[in-house]
């Protein structure tokens, strides 16, 4: 069985907790739950990708700076939530 990385484990669970908690304030209809999920994916590799941190001394666990990626997501989730679908 393939081992996945600490890295990809921890975005998906953010993003997976961010498009949840979304969809519970947001959400109408099923279908906008995977477009949530997506949005705050996108977040999470945005605000990895770009190494993005807040001068601040917090820990990152795996190399993903949490408050960053969590911020990030739900900027997106936000963007998300205004589009009609």
């Amino acid at each position: 069985m393939n081992n996945i990385a600490p890295a990809t484990l921890l975005l998906l669970l953010i993003a997976t907790a961010c498009a949840a908690l979304a969809h519970v304030f947001w959400g109408r209809r099923w279908k906008q739950l995977p477009i949530f999920w997506l949005a705050a994916f996108m977040g999470c590799l945005v605000a990895y990708g770009f190494g993005l941190h807040v001068p601040l001394d917090l820990p990152a666990p795996a190399g993903i700076p949490v408050l960053e990626a969590v911020l990030a997501a739900w900027l997106l989730l936000i963007v998300a939530s205004r589009l009609r679908v």
